[in-house]
């Protein structure tokens, strides 16, 4: 599956922005300074995941790019698979994945996703189901590219 994406080669991780479940003592206000500063800086690709605060990560990501109009200037990433539905076990199902990336749409306030990563492989879905389905969202442009995070060269 082709992309024309252009992706630059520094980016902003922010698992600790909003990453309560992940870090102590975060709190949002600096999550939200840290993103309001790395637009300023000039950052231009924001990859955060669905894990990253159980949906806070995106959440402020989202808000600040809505508030400063900087959406159209910047690229997400975003990944999920994590199922709170399943005990937080990676869950790669097309339903779930279709899911993650409508929830992820809503919590960054955007139409569409620059890159949409499977966070983790599960034991179960057989990896061309899992892509079949990333693939009709590309298709409806709700993502861009589709990519894969943890995974094994296998």
């Amino acid at each position: 599956m082709h992309t024309t994406v252009e992706f630059p080669a520094f980016g902003l991780g922010t698992n600790k922005v909003g990453g309560h479940n992940l870090f102590k003592d975060l709190n949002d206000e600096d999550g939200f300074a840290v993103i309001e500063q790395a637009l300023a800086d000039g950052v231009t690709l924001f990859d955060t995941a669905y894990i990253y605060g159980k949906g806070r990560s995106e959440e402020i990501i989202g808000e600040v790019l809505q508030r400063t109009r900087a959406r159209s200037h910047v690229l997400i990433a975003t990944k999920a698979a994590q199922d709170p539905a399943n005990d937080w076990r990676p869950n790669n199902s097309p339903a779930f994945l279709t899911q993650a990336v409508d929830d992820a749409l809503r919590r960054l306030k955007t139409d569409t996703i620059d890159l949409f990563y499977i966070h983790f492989p599960d034991a179960t879905t057989p990896k061309d189901e899992a892509v079949a389905a990333l693939a009709k969202l590309k298709q409806a442009g709700k993502i861009r590219a589709i990519g894969v995070s943890n995974f094994s060269l296998a």
